[in-house]
């Protein structure tokens, strides 16, 4: 379920400012603290934020936010990777897109080339090709409400037998020693698959990645074809 007008207002000045008061939203929204806190408590449910007595902060790790809010995070530096990586997609190819937010920005790409396929474990990057009338495949799996993919694996044996000629990742972190890692088991598996068997792979990240090290190798720069960073 999407945020309604209000409470994606309460998410930009949370982003903005890290921590807003009850008080203050109210003041600044022109409606009543109760109406506040009734959308404060509904949007720490679905994991936007915290709320403590008298307000909210923003949720102390991006990765654990929804993926309708991670969207909505580091948006422009993610439209200025989709654009780098157009020199890398041509015309009958069939290209890989990641469950991660920063993927979403590539499929807009995607259409601009002739009978380009898509193939993806993500239930969002599914709607959002559809938008764009690019033809997908979706694996099966198990359905990851957070991120809104599929996982486990029934998903990895799905993408085991896909040949996919582009592949294009995100994940949590990149370290100065050129580890790419994640905090996150299960898609991690799906990304090991897919790299497997996938002659171009190319991981695409924000500056808010860089320098971050998490349990769960992916893989090394130096295993992949590109790692765009802006």
């Amino acid at each position: 379920m999407e945020l309604n007008e209000r409470q994606e207002q309460i998410l930009e000045l949370l982003k903005s400012k890290k921590r807003v008061s009850v008080k203050e939203l109210s003041s600044q929204l022109f409606v009543c603290e109760m109406t506040i806190r009734r959308d404060l408590s509904e949007m720490e449910k679905r994991g936007y934020l915290n709320r403590y007595n008298g307000g909210a902060v923003l949720s102390q790790d991006e990765g654990f936010l929804p993926i309708e809010a991670r969207m909505k995070l580091h948006d422009k530096e993610k439209k200025l990777l989709s654009d780098r990586i157009e020199k890398l997609i041509k015309d009958d190819m069939i290209v890989y897109v990641d469950s991660s937010s920063t993927c979403l920005h590539v499929i807009p790409v995607l259409a601009r080339f002739k009978n380009v396929k898509m193939v993806t474990n993500s239930v969002l990057a599914l709607l959002t090709a559809a938008k764009y009338h690019v033809p997908c495949t979706v694996c099966g799996g198990r359905y990851y409400e957070k991120d809104m993919c599929l996982v486990g694996s029934i998903a990895e044996s799905a993408l085991n037998d896909i040949n996919a000629d582009a592949a294009f990742f995100s994940a949590r972190g990149v370290s100065a020693d050129g580890l790419i890692t994640d905090d996150d088991e299960a898609q991690t598996a799906v990304r090991k698959v897919v790299l497997k068997n996938c002659p171009i792979n190319v991981f695409l990240f924000d500056g808010s990645k860089l320098n971050k090290k998490y349990v769960y190798t992916v893989c090394r720069e130096s295993d992949v074809a590109e790692v765009i960073i802006i």
